[in-house]
């Protein structure tokens, strides 16, 4: 049974890398094509870690703000289909909000070292926490 089992595993992993590798052709394909139709090419900007946080925190205000008001329009007009509502129209502009990589969440972008460049760092890397030698705190 194992034999049969390994060759199984075998098969679906392959077909796994092939759909992979035909779904990065097909989209390199398109990136090829926009840049000779159009003169650029497509590239996904991306959040750094401050506008990730950033993004987080406008989350939760937005819904919060939004379930609080639906709460009570709800309340007023004594209907959870109005509470429902105000709800459903929060977490849409939460989503046009904080989902796309808005220029306000990439203003701290992350240095990367150049290709070929140094490796070795000129500063030392500054360690958190216990390094292992021992407690911070001096013995009397």
């Amino acid at each position: 049974v194992r034999p049969v089992c390994e060759a199984f595993q075998k098969q679906w992993y392959q077909r796994r890398v092939r759909e992979f590798l035909t779904y990065q052709h097909f989209f390199k394909r398109i990136n090829l094509r926009s840049r000779e139709m159009l003169g650029f090419e497509f590239k996904v900007p991306e959040m750094d870690f401050e506008g990730q946080r950033l993004a987080d925190i406008l989350q939760y205000a937005i819904l919060g703000v939004f379930g609080i008001a639906g709460f009570i329009w709800g309340y007023l007009c004594e209907s959870f289909v109005e509470t429902f509502y105000v709800v459903s129209v929060g977490s849409l502009v939460t989503t046009l909000v904080a989902l796309p990589p808005w220029p306000c969440f990439r203003k701290n972008p992350l240095p990367f070292l150049t290709p070929g460049g140094n490796t070795k760092s000129k500063k030392p890397v500054q360690s958190f926490g216990k390094t292992g030698k021992g407690s911070s705190k001096k013995k009397n």
